[in-house]
């Protein structure tokens, strides 16, 4: 990511391992659906809320993300928590990005289930002076649960979003089974040709 980011844009963050057809049709969605200039994907170096016992190193993910996200013009990829390392508190990342890109209006996509223990995010409240909340509903997210308060305050998704899983499609390729139409080509040729998921 070399030029300035200015316009509406959506931190997408997460660990991409590895990055699938799912996490597409929702950057597309959220791009869409909010009318967004650009959708920012974030390889997570330590996801603080979900962590995974096989986690490829960062310039795996990172590798891979770029190869699924190269074919929408809207769609960035950083490596700033990368760099970063350690956990990956999206209010840090946050901060980095206002400050690097204060042209830019932002927002952060974020599943329901999240949304529902947003609370317990470091610095919610300053989360939410720094960027809008965009939010997919995800299969068993109680939203009800979520205060009425924050829920005002989303854009809540309204469209069929593909329910495929980065766990899902692990355990097919250490099954040595096909996640082919789940996960782009290029980015399970390069899981292939690394080793990765065996």
């Amino acid at each position: 990511m070399d030029a300035p980011l200015t316009g509406r844009v959506a931190l997408f963050g997460g660990s991409f391992n590895p990055p699938h057809l799912g996490h597409l049709a929702l950057a597309e969605a959220a791009r869409d659906e909010a009318g967004l200039d650009r959708v920012l994907w974030m390889p997570a170096a330590v996801p603080p809320h979900k962590q995974e016992a096989d986690l490829p190193d960062g310039p795996h993910r990172l590798a891979m993300t770029r190869l699924a996200a190269e074919d929408n013009v809207a769609f960035v990829v950083s490596d700033l928590e990368l760099q970063r390392a350690g956990v990956s508190y999206t209010v840090d990342t946050l901060r980095a990005l206002n400050a690097a890109h204060p042209e830019a209006a932002f927002s952060l996509l974020i599943g329901g289930d999240s949304l529902a223990q947003f609370a317990s995010w470091r610095e919610p409240e300053e989360i939410l002076r720094r960027a809008d909340l965009i939010v997919y509903p995800r299969p068993g997210a109680d939203m009800a649960a979520v205060d009425p308060a924050l829920r005002r305050r989303v854009i809540l998704l309204d469209r069929p979003l593909l329910d495929v899983s980065s766990t899902a499609v692990r355990d097919l390729l250490r099954g040595g089974r096909s996640a082919r139409y789940l996960v782009p080509d290029r980015v399970l040729a390069y899981a292939a040709e690394h080793g990765l998921y065996r």
